[in-house]
């Protein structure tokens, strides 16, 4: 028979402010670990299969967890219909900055004198795109929190 043992809330608390800490630690390192063997060292995919696995999984995971557990993900008002286009842009010119200093710095000789163009032009349809399908994602995310949210309302009013 297990002894439950009354621990204090504050202590609770911290405890889970530190595993989630740790946990954002981790998976940033998991991040910046596949970014690193994938361009940098030129692994082969088998070699880093499984950080991104982990990696896509649990942001699933958290964002499907957050949605089903009621957490409102983007906030409250007119801010909360314009963080997927932030967060869409702000993912865009991660993704391109990134792209564009591997590219040039595997291809600078490509783009000399006149061949600029075609620098500037991969950075505009790289950002294009990764900012799109970003936009697109989070909107979708948004569109199922929001209706998640409505659901719990529409409880909670006929609950009183």
């Amino acid at each position: 028979m297990k002894k439950k043992v009354i621990q204090d809330e504050r202590i609770t608390s911290k405890r889970r402010k530190i595993q989630s800490d740790a946990f954002g630690i981790l998976f940033f390192v998991l991040l910046v670990s596949v970014v690193i063997q994938q361009q940098f060292l030129k692994a082969p995919f088998e070699q880093y299969a499984v950080e991104i696995i982990c990696f896509f999984g649990m942001s699933v995971y958290i964002i499907i967890g957050n949605i089903i557990a009621g957490d409102n993900m983007f906030g409250e008002g007119k801010r909360a219909k314009i963080i997927p286009l932030i967060h869409s842009l702000i993912a865009g010119i991660t993704v391109t900055v990134i792209n564009g200093i591997l590219n040039y710095s595997r291809y600078a000789g490509h783009y000399e004198d006149d061949n600029t163009g075609y620098f500037i032009g991969m950075l505009a349809v790289t950002f294009i795109s990764s900012a799109g399908a970003s936009f697109i994602v989070l909107y979708i995310f948004y569109i199922v929190n929001k209706k998640r949210q409505e659901k719990i309302e529409k409880h909670l009013d006929t609950d009183e």
